[in-house]
């Protein structure tokens, strides 16, 4: 069994086994790149928490994936994410850092704001300025507030939630027009929270984890902060798709005098693309609270296939194809 010190520290044998890298590896990470910042206890036993577990086994998939720890290691654990999950470069994480600290917030209910302060260094990119965050005691407060400007996150805590309450819910949702908002609730009836829900608003019970709250927050905050993120072809639309499956099936079974048989594999990776994004559109009908996602899905695969369309013209055009 690992090593645990506490519910919040651990050893460094536990964290090797935990993140499965060699103490050895450890050491150099930290003595060398200063990839963690374990405390002491007063017999000068270092003690590592549960950020420099997920540091471990980022750095880990990290390297695995070709970048150098040297290079990476100085990273909090957000950008380390960023690296990992979302695949973008080192060099476009100061423009995420840029847009984070323009994330705004709005919290509703005292207890929650207390709550997220006491969990701010579980927070991710949250905790860097949930100092600034707009808090209000109750739902008619925030609602009665004289601005409502615009909000990345809104989370929000009632007691009970009455039929009475999902339309002003939903009103002073649309007013602060946030892209995520997480609900917690004590009391509610099934089918008022169901209303909530197919709106896209994340509805949990009070009692949700520590754990599961600072998941939340901080993937909302991740994806909010690589919505500003453009990637090279943001803004280009996919074209409507050109060619029936019919069609492909026909140009991949065309014997050619192309050797590396071109026309069979496009035509092939045209029909999985084609197939793919009419999957991401079924999924972002179906799923609202993926939508972004979804979107982002549909979107790249209707371009990708636009691309391998172009690509088709020009092997048709080659070997006298009609299409």
């Amino acid at each position: 069994m690992p090593s645990l010190v506490s519910p919040l520290f651990y050893r460094i044998g536990a964290v090797s086994k935990l993140a499965n890298v060699p103490v050895t590896t450890l050491r150099i990470w930290e003595t060398r790149y200063r990839a963690f910042t374990p405390t002491k206890t007063v017999g000068q036993h270092r003690l590592y928490g549960q950020d420099d577990v997920l540091r471990a086994t980022l750095l880990k998939q990290l390297s695995e994936q070709g970048h150098a720890v040297s290079g990476v290691a100085m990273l909090d654990s957000t950008q380390l994410q960023l690296l990992h999950t979302k695949g973008l470069s080192a060099s476009a994480l100061p423009r995420v850092a840029t847009q984070a600290t323009a994330l705004r917030a709005c919290v509703v209910g005292t207890g929650l704001a207390q709550r997220l302060g006491s969990t701010r260094h579980k927070l991710g990119l949250f905790a860097e300025h949930s100092e600034r965050a707009k808090v209000f005691p109750d739902l008619a407060t925030a609602r009665a507030a004289a601005e409502h400007t615009p909000v990345d996150l809104l989370l929000i805590r009632l007691n009970t939630i009455q039929e009475s309450t999902v339309s002003e819910l939903l009103e002073f949702v649309r007013s602060s027009r946030a892209t995520h908002t997480l609900l917690l609730y004590v009391y509610g009836a099934s089918s008022n929270l169901q209303t909530l829900s197919n709106v896209g608003i994340t509805v949990r019970k009070d009692a949700i984890s520590d754990v599961e709250l600072s998941e939340w927050v901080r993937n909302a905050s991740l994806e909010q902060a690589l919505r500003a993120v453009a990637p090279p072809y943001a803004g280009r639309k996919a074209t409507p798709k050109k060619y029936s499956d019919e069609t492909l099936s026909r140009v991949a079974n065309i014997s050619t005098a192309v050797l590396c048989e071109c026309p069979r594999h496009v035509a092939e990776l045209l029909a999985q693309l084609s197939s793919f994004e009419q999957y991401s559109q079924e999924c972002l009908n179906k799923n609202s609270a993926d939508q972004p996602l979804h979107e982002h899905l549909a979107e790249v695969s209707g371009q990708a296939r636009a691309l391998f369309e172009h690509a088709l013209e020009l092997i048709a055009a080659h070997e006298g194809i009609t299409l």
